[in-house]
């Protein structure tokens, strides 16, 4: 019997074993990438003996499991399988993907609606947090305020707030967390965007609808609609979703605008304050400014933005505005990257957003390159 043992033993192990699939990871770029998201299409997941959205896990090269997340994109079925890497400049970096048991990981991106504050859509991360206005705001008593502007809360801790300020009632006050200082008004507020023509800003008004498509640990996602709205003797319309990843100052925004026109001029970018500096190259634009809805903007320090969009027109100062604009195409999603940063939430001074905004460039111009080796 014990020349078949080994044998034996061995199919048993073999019987035995998760299926694994092993992802490796390259950085062709001159920079180390750091919480970096790379995504694996679910088809190629699937392919591991039964294989659930409930019972995927990755581990790094370490084999120490690292959070991941299943996105759906608003589908019923899985279309895709994120997690976060950090690989060194000009380095590779090899990942396991098994089935067993996932661990409850700590949600680093979140959003949702919140009817009970007029219809907002509030979304976050560890960095940053924002939101939108939706229909209720349009026509409540002494607010009355219709625009596609987006709001940013500013944030001091990498944990999740906006449940907690929302229940507070009151987020103007930093209660340690960081709060709203930024005011927003009928703009383009932190980043939303609308058609440029004629040196004109046509803004539509409040989201009309809300979708989440995906909602943590490491990506929250949402679709908004807007109802149609006047561009000159024209009517457009505009579907937009935003997704937010965990470690990132940026959303990534795809609008879809349609209407009667082969193509359209599109600004997105942010509203001017008291800005104190700015600068733009052939990529993005970035400036910071002092918080603009407060009563001590002294102490409440300094708000910084940025838009990503290379190929756009760069416009400092155009309609009350810091701009990035492009043509689109009639139907055809176009992508631009906006955010913000704080001086009491991270960012130093002007240099270290702009270094941010360069790392960010470099990201979405080269992403990680992800490859299935076994």
């Amino acid at each position: 019997m014990k020349h078949y043992f080994p044998i034996a033993f061995a199919a048993l192990l073999t019987a035995c074993a998760a299926p694994t699939l092993k992802i490796e990871v390259s950085n062709l770029s001159e920079t180390d990438r750091e919480d970096e998201t790379v995504e694996v299409a679910w088809s190629e997941v699937a392919a591991l003996k039964g294989a659930t959205p409930e019972n995927i896990v990755v581990f790094d090269d370490e084999n120490v499991e690292i959070p991941s997340q299943v996105l759906y994109l608003g589908e019923d079925e899985p279309q895709a399988l994120i997690f976060q890497c950090d690989v060194e400049e000009q380095a590779t970096r090899i990942y396991t993907i098994k089935t067993g048991q996932r661990s409850a990981y700590t949600p680093k991106a979140y959003g949702r609606f919140v009817p009970e504050r007029l219809d907002d859509y509030a979304w976050e991360n560890d960095k940053v947090a924002f939101r939108a206005y939706g229909p209720a705001l349009e026509t409540a008593p002494g607010e009355m305020l219709a625009t596609p502007g987006f709001d940013t809360w500013v944030k001091c801790v990498d944990t999740l707030v906006v449940d907690a300020r929302y229940l507070r009632g009151n987020y103007h006050h930093n209660y340690g967390d960081g709060m709203d200082c930024y005011k927003v008004g009928r703009t383009l507020g932190a980043g939303a965007s609308a058609p440029y023509v004629n040196d004109t800003l046509w803004m539509s008004r409040n989201f009309a609808t809300w979708e989440t498509l995906d909602n943590g640990p490491i990506r929250t996602t949402v679709r908004f609609t807007y109802a149609p709205f006047a561009v000159g003797n024209r009517q457009v319309s505009l579907t937009k979703v935003i997704s937010l990843d965990a470690g990132s100052h940026f959303n990534r925004i795809e609008n879809t605008y349609e209407g009667d026109f082969t193509t359209l001029p599109v600004a997105a970018g942010f509203v001017r304050h008291d800005v104190k500096g700015l600068t733009a190259t052939e990529e993005w634009l970035g400036f910071y400014e002092a918080a603009s809805d407060s009563k001590q903007p002294e102490i409440d320090g300094d708000l910084y933005f940025g838009v990503i969009l290379p190929g756009a027109d760069f416009l400092a100062d155009a309609a009350g505005h810091a701009l990035a604009v492009t043509e689109v195409e009639n139907g055809v999603p176009s992508v631009y990257y906006a955010g913000s940063g704080w001086s009491q939430g991270g960012v130093e001074d002007m240099p270290d957003w702009m270094e941010t905004l360069e790392q960010t460039t470099a990201s979405v111009a080269a992403p990680l390159i992800v490859t299935i080796v076994e």
